[in-house]
């Protein structure tokens, strides 16, 4: 392991915060992490709320290419904002879906059975929230993961705050205000306690449609000004009295018309409504925003129909199609990569000694969809030559058989006149036709009728 410099460690120790958390290298008795947990030194900071533009997001980006002090808090305070979007929270929400909805186990890779014990473990509620941060970090940027406890099926994980993370330096800044306080995450002593989460893209596929969000969002912001300043007809006011208390007064009684739609005017006062063409302001705001909605489903799911009221039944199913054989496969192959590599390895060495090293997560991954009438007609065909276990036949039509149906006496005559009517057509058939009783023939050959 490379030595730290001596004076990082000085000026860290002289801001109360070490290099690393001291944590031991070996599993706590009691299953939890000590006091000097990373989470438990992060300090509460101010986000950024104000009005995005692109140059904010071109600002995060030069703060994050920094050579000498790379951050990357402006960057995630612009995604956290902006992760508000509801197109972008909607598809998201379908991404994850369409990733997660797929089962899972715990194999031995050697012997080809499933660990049931190390499964359970999984099919906890920390492991759900785990699959979760695996797909926020593939979203919207690397996520530094620490676990808290390790407990039975009892497992506490906290997410470390991106905007004090450093991806591109494995550096953990507890408080952004003193540069030279930072923790080394990747440190072989956090090794049973913390997994990095996508470190291969530290923004995230959210940084590609960035200025959509942006454009998307301001243009809104435009369109309803308008509406609020346009919705509504003006109204105004023509009087020939020039006198001051008298215009006063006409503006006062447009003011209240505006509200209450019932005015009193002096008279010669002639009152006008002037709508609003608002045609072509409708037709610039609505297809931008349109646009940028599409671009930011498109980046997210593939299609730019998921989700909404598509007109095209068909063109919806192969973009459904699309998001959950391909791009649901990626995200799945990659999850299965992170807890075969980090994550069983972690709980192994925390004592779950029931997780051996042949023993690999993997996605349980469904099948083509057949219709289940198609599906009957060629279990039909194969029940036709071949036996057919009763219970997957059970199982794979949702039918709960409990034993062969008992032939009653009716049926059981029945089946036997039809097998004689079986039999008889099948004998016509063999002989060509039905053969009729020659009378020239005798029943004894030898005896012949001269007399016909």
């Amino acid at each position: 392991m490379k030595r730290k410099p001596l004076n990082k460690i000085k000026n860290a120790q002289r801001l109360n915060f070490n290099p690393v958390a001291k944590t031991e290298t070996q599993p706590l008795k009691s299953g939890k992490r000590n006091a000097d947990g990373i989470i438990m030194q992060i300090a509460k900071a101010y986000k950024d709320r104000s009005r995005k533009e692109i140059q904010t997001w071109r600002l995060a980006l030069m703060a994050i290419e920094h050579i000498e002090t790379p951050r990357y808090n402006r960057y995630f305070d612009l995604v956290d904002d902006l992760r508000t979007d509801g197109t972008y929270k909607t598809q998201s929400l379908l991404r994850k879906s369409a990733t997660l909805s797929v089962g899972f186990q715990i194999r031995n890779r050697k012997t080809g059975e499933i660990n049931e014990e190390a499964s359970e473990l999984f099919q906890q509620k920390w492991f759900y929230k785990y699959l979760g941060l695996e797909l926020e970090a593939k979203i919207e940027g690397t996520r530094i993961i620490e676990f808290l406890e390790f407990n039975g099926h009892n497992i506490k994980l906290a997410v470390i705050p991106p905007r004090n993370t450093v991806p591109s330096q494995k550096r953990i800044y507890p408080d952004l205000g003193k540069d030279k306080g930072f923790i080394q995450y990747d440190d072989p002593i956090h090794k049973l306690w913390v997994i990095e989460l996508n470190p291969d893209n530290p923004l995230g596929i959210i940084n590609d449609i960035i200025p959509n969000l942006i454009w998307k969002r301001n243009v809104s912001q435009s369109w309803a000004e308008f509406c609020e300043k346009f919705g509504m007809p003006m109204v105004s006011a023509t009087t020939n009295n020039n006198n001051s208390d008298h215009i006063d007064k006409v503006e006062k009684q447009l003011l209240s018309l505006a509200e209450a739609s019932v005015g009193v005017f002096p008279e010669g006062t002639t009152i006008k409504f002037d709508e609003a063409n608002r045609t072509d302001a409708y037709n610039v705001y609505s297809k931008f925003i349109e646009q940028n909605s599409n671009e930011i489903s498109g980046v997210l799911v593939g299609s730019n129909t998921l989700g909404q009221d598509a007109a095209n039944r068909s063109q919806t199913e192969v973009h459904e199609g699309s998001l959950d054989y391909k791009i649901s496969q990626a995200d799945r192959r990659d999850i299965a990569f992170n807890v075969n590599d980090d994550l069983l390895p972690m709980l192994k060495n925390q004592g779950y000694s029931y997780i051996s090293d042949d023993d690999v997560f993997e996605w349980i991954e469904s099948k083509e969809e057949i219709d289940l009438i198609q599906y009957w007609g060629i279990a039909q065909g194969i029940m036709q030559d071949y036996e057919v276990e009763q219970d997957w036949i059970s199982e794979t039509f949702n039918i709960p058989i409990v034993g062969k149906k008992q032939q009653s006496p009716t049926e059981i005559v029945a089946q036997f006149q039809t097998a004689k009517q079986i039999k008889a057509l099948l004998n016509i058939a063999n002989n060509g036709t039905t053969q009729k009783k020659d009378n020239n023939k005798p029943d004894k050959p030898w005896e012949k009728n001269y007399n016909s």
